[in-house]
């Protein structure tokens, strides 16, 4: 009966051990998602604060360099 209880208590202990670190996995999971939307969120504001385009397609086709 002693292995039995060995085999329980074994099984036991890894069970939580595996739990312990499916919570952690979890956590890290979702810490990368919080960093990733807020990179996300960062770009769509430099974006919107980014001038718009020009209309003038030439603009900087004529250069002047004196050397």
């Amino acid at each position: 009966m002693s292995s039995i209880s060995g085999l329980s208590s074994d099984f036991g202990s890894q069970s939580l051990a595996l739990a312990m670190t499916k919570r952690a996995n979890d956590e890290q999971g979702q810490q990368a998602l919080q960093l990733l939307e807020g990179a996300a969120q960062s770009v769509q504001q430099i974006k919107a604060a980014a001038p718009a385009p020009s209309s003038n397609g030439s603009l900087g086709a004529n250069i002047d360099i004196k050397v």
